[in-house]
């Protein structure tokens, strides 16, 4: 059987702003092996993203659950998605038009997930964004956050950015969450580890070995979890906060190694990541050391020279010398090149972690 829970808290940004919650999400039980469920993302430059993003969540689910049946086959899942997509963008371009507005104020992502016992199919425009719980046990993304060179990103009405899949291994969980949940899942110390995810949170955000959400039940584990999202610091999230979890607790998933659930050692990450950030920064403060300068080829007793300190090298091999040295004060040190201008911009702007829509 399939649990579900799903949880949309305003942003603390919003609440002192007075700016209305602009996320949505929609949990549809088809039966108890067919789950659809929905996040959606209203662009907060936009007057009426809110209701966007409620028509988004609301319609793609209801739509699915009408037209997807256990005897529905892959092919048909994945076109059903895609129509719902279809139908949420024509609603919502509907409404604006009954309204008297403009569209363009009713921008909304959109990540959908239709959870058939253990397989996943899914559709996804924007930057929420999908995690699995493998039944191997390991955390997976299944989404890339859609956002252009300027980091804008892309919303439902980019019908060509639209991605209709199924996610091949058999999975226990599914998690989907609008930015301000699916950023903080994917720590920037940890963005080159090997495994980038933040495990132990997602552990206890999805994982049913500490859940037992069919013992619980859905309401004490939303209850918790709720509980946790809204205490989450400022200084981490401030935006508006949605997630939605199914689980099929009829898959067990396999236990790792102690070590793959450990909090990573973030004073040492910071350290490491400090230390590649001056590197990028100050290069001139890494040169390496030069080495010790070797006269030629020549053996030990060449180098010492005679008794007599009488210099017996030759006019050419002094000339030769000289040119060497010449070279090799305009050619900068292959071993540490300087960074380009542009890779320099990049870093800074990578380090100042802009994520503004």
């Amino acid at each position: 059987m399939i649990y579900a829970y799903g949880i949309t808290v305003q942003g603390t940004y919003h609440i002192k702003n007075d700016i209305v919650c602009q996320d949505a999400h929609n949990i549809v039980k088809k039966d108890k092996d067919i789950v659809i469920a929905a996040v959606a993302d209203g662009l907060g430059s936009e007057k009426y993203s809110d209701i966007a993003s409620k028509i988004a969540a609301k319609r793609a689910t209801t739509f699915c659950a009408e037209k997807i049946t256990k005897s529905s086959s892959e092919e048909d899942i994945l076109k059903t998605i895609k129509a719902a997509f279809t139908a949420s963008q024509d609603e919502i371009e509907k409404t604006a038009a009954e309204n008297g507005h403009s569209v363009d104020e009713y921008d909304s992502t959109l990540s959908l997930s239709v959870l058939m016992g253990e397989y996943l199919y899914y559709g996804h425009v924007g930057d929420s964004g999908i995690i699995v719980l493998t039944s191997d046990g390991l955390y997976k993304q299944v989404t890339e956050q859609q956002r252009d060179e300027d980091n804008r990103l892309y919303p439902l009405f980019f019908r060509d950015r639209w991605i209709f899949k199924k996610f091949e291994e058999k999975v226990c969980s599914v998690f989907l969450a609008t930015d301000g949940i699916f950023e903080i899942m994917f720590p920037y110390l940890i963005k080159d580890e090997e495994v980038n995810i933040h495990i132990a949170l997602a552990r206890f955000l999805m994982d049913n070995h500490g859940l037992r959400i069919e013992k619980r039940g859905e309401d004490a584990v939303k209850a918790d979890v709720e509980d946790f999202i809204k205490n989450i610091p400022d200084a981490q999230v401030n935006d508006d906060k949605t997630l939605v979890v199914l689980i099929n607790a009829s898959v067990e998933s396999k236990i790792q190694p102690d070590e793959y659930y450990k909090e990573p050692d973030w004073e040492g990450l910071k350290k490491k990541r400090d230390e590649e950030y001056k590197r990028q920064a100050y290069p001139h403060l890494f040169k390496d050391k030069p080495e010790e300068k070797k006269a030629d080829d020549k053996s030990d007793k060449d180098v010492a020279g005679p008794a007599d300190g009488t210099d017996t090298t030759s006019p050419d091999d002094k000339s030769e010398a000289k040119k060497e040295n010449k070279s090799d004060a305009k050619t900068p040190d292959a071993s540490n090149p300087q960074p380009e201008t542009k890779k320099e911009k990049g870093h800074f702007g990578w380090w100042r972690g802009d994520k503004k829509k």
